[in-house]
């Protein structure tokens, strides 16, 4: 488990009814990575065996007033379907200078391969920006099969930022 994780994990059992955004806050990560690894948690008991393996680890995990969760006494996880504009752009804006840049690589030249990619296949020429578009045409199409998963906002926000940038670059 990294310290991010654990601080998350220590925030929610701490504080059982914290919202997402609270959480991000209060443990300075972004709401994306909260309401991931919040995805994770599942029942109480997984919040239970988390706080065992803080504190097994010397991580303390409740106060005398409120005390560990245990199988007996559940621990109410909430998700949230309340997702501000805040949130949305927030972490879209995590994604897509720190967490995916990391993980993928570098946003212009991975948009500029795709689009070589689609050119060939479609047999016209793509540009960077049209990837971008596209990209966000295909979170479009998967908000309108579920408009309530917030990873399709998230995302086509990213995706339309990326697009903005590049077709800001775009040769004339």
């Amino acid at each position: 488990m990294t310290k991010q994780q654990q601080k998350v994990w220590a925030y929610k059992v701490k504080h059982p009814q914290a919202t997402t955004t609270e959480i991000a806050k209060a443990t300075k990560t972004s709401y994306g990575y909260v309401y991931k690894l919040m995805q994770k948690i599942g029942t109480p008991k997984d919040v239970s065996d988390a706080a065992y393996e803080m504190t097994k680890n010397g991580i303390p995990v409740a106060t005398p007033k409120q005390p560990v969760a245990t199988p007996k006494q559940p621990v109410a996880i909430q998700k949230s379907r309340s997702y501000s504009r805040d949130d949305i752009l927030d972490t879209a804006k995590e994604y897509v200078t720190k967490d995916r840049a990391a993980q993928h690589g570098d946003m212009r030249d991975n948009f500029t391969r795709i689009a070589e990619y689609w050119s060939v296949h479609l047999d016209t020429p793509v540009y960077p920006d049209d990837v971008a578009v596209m990209m966000t045409l295909l979170k479009a199409a998967r908000i309108k099969s579920n408009h309530e998963h917030p990873d399709n906002w998230v995302d086509g926000a990213g995706y339309m930022a990326c697009g903005g940038e590049l077709a800001a670059k775009r040769p004339k």
